[in-house]
């Protein structure tokens, strides 16, 4: 089972030149085998000085797909454990991508549509006055999910259109595009679009909430000294980055690691003695 990963990297310092990786994990290795350098699936590289467009993905996946169908119904190879060949077959297990790339790998809308979820038939509305979608009062219970064949069935009427107008309107009205990976009749696009807790989680949630507390004076500098002071004491455990003096200079510049330290080892501990701290000031 494959997980595939798509994401853009800056290859160079000083300049604006991105480039896309697109490769695949091993799921039936165990989590600290799989996304190690030598067995990760190098399937490609986007040389663009800026990121591949939506409609540049498909080509990039088309020699993918054609081979993912082929190992869903069996190659004969030889391998380090059977030298006199035997049958492999694989099949795709689940897209995970950052938000942006996850649209553009499976041709739904961008976050900024109205039809901002991939999850859900949901079809936001626009702040007054603005072209931002208004996200307020979204109750995920009450909304229609999206299934599988009706996100097929709706992509090839979007393949079949042929003018721009008519494309955009269908855009509009279902979120979504025609992607090389409908080609997989087994493969689930919609259920099988992880949401990536990595931008979600620690880039969002984690973030919003900090400047929230700081905002409304929950956290002072005097508690962050405190709190770089506490975590100095915490000891990493592997795969865990340090965050350095940043907790004492507001969390600045935080990468998505960091973030990810905070959540699960530093936070747990000075939140609890802010919280105290609070709590024993109120009381």
């Amino acid at each position: 089972m494959l997980t595939l990963n798509i994401d853009w990297f800056q290859p160079f310092n000083g300049v604006t030149y991105s480039c896309g990786a697109i490769y695949l994990a091993i799921n039936n290795l165990p989590c600290s085998e799989r996304f190690k350098k030598e067995n990760v699936i190098l399937v490609g590289l986007m040389p663009e000085p800026k990121e591949a467009s939506t409609s540049d993905i498909n080509n990039y996946l088309k020699l993918l797909v054609n081979e993912l169908m082929e190992l869903y119904k069996g190659i004969k190879i030889k391998t380090h454990q059977c030298p006199n060949i035997t049958s492999i077959q694989a099949a795709l297990l689940m897209v995970a991508c950052d938000i942006p790339a996850a649209k553009k790998v499976c041709r739904f809308t961008s976050n900024t549509s109205t039809n901002a979820c991939h999850k859900c038939k949901h079809q936001f509305s626009r702040l007054a006055g603005t072209s931002s979608v208004d996200y307020s009062g979204f109750d995920f219970s009450k909304c229609l999910l999206r299934t599988k064949n009706d996100n097929h069935k709706n992509a090839e009427i979007w393949r079949n259109a042929t003018k721009p107008t008519e494309r955009q309107c269908l855009e509009v009205t279902h979120g979504v595009r025609w992607s090389k990976l409908h080609r997989l009749q087994y493969f689930d696009i919609v259920c099988c679009t992880i949401i990536d807790p990595i931008h979600n989680l620690f880039l969002g949630t984690a973030r919003r909430m900090l400047e929230r507390w700081v905002a409304n004076g929950l956290i002072n500098n005097k508690k962050l000294i405190a709190m770089q002071k506490a975590v100095e004491k915490v000891v990493l455990p592997p795969n865990y980055m340090s965050l350095g003096t940043k907790i004492a200079k507001g969390f600045p510049y935080m990468k998505a690691d960091e973030w990810k330290s905070w959540c699960i080892v530093y936070s747990p501990v000075v939140l609890r003695m802010c919280c105290h701290c609070q709590s024993s000031r109120t009381g």
